[in-house]
């Protein structure tokens, strides 16, 4: 290798390594991502994950998404005209709310939470559906919610 491009190469290599930026386990769970050097900066530890979300149908005013931070919960934002019931909680037009799963029962629902830290770990990996409501509109989730996807 040419001199005056070996000192960046290793330059280079050392700070991705130092940093952590070379993973050698990636997971959908931040807190089992492993990699070499120190760990990065943050605050995302979760090692449980929501994985394969599906809102049917797809309504151009309403988002939903996941933050898999701390344990995996919903991030819905409502810009519709009308309220949003889902999985008991009922979201205001304009309203933004972090939703966790809940169980009771054998019956899956979901409870607002005011940070990304999800309280729900489920044995086995589960497959949910939760089914609500936008005005008149009947609005379908689909997800699945992992156990630990590692110690």
């Amino acid at each position: 290798m040419n001199s005056n491009l070996a000192k960046p190469v290793l330059c280079i290599v050392l700070a991705l390594s130092l940093s952590g930026c070379v993973v050698t386990r990636d997971s959908p769970a931040p807190g089992c991502v492993e990699s070499i050097g120190f760990p990065m900066a943050g605050g995302c530890f979760g090692k449980t994950a929501i994985l394969d979300l599906a809102v049917e149908p797809e309504i151009e005013c309403l988002d939903v998404e996941v933050n898999n931070c701390n344990g995996g919960v919903l991030e819905v934002r409502n810009g519709c005209d009308g309220t949003l019931v889902l999985g008991g909680v009922e979201i205001s037009p304009s309203d933004y709310v972090g939703l966790d799963v809940v169980e009771e029962g054998g019956a899956y629902g979901l409870v607002e939470v005011s940070s990304n830290f999800s309280d729900h770990v489920p044995e086995a990996d589960r497959e949910i559906e939760i089914v609500g409501t936008l005005g008149e509109r009947e609005i379908k989730l689909a997800f699945t919610k992992t156990a630990k996807l590692c110690e």
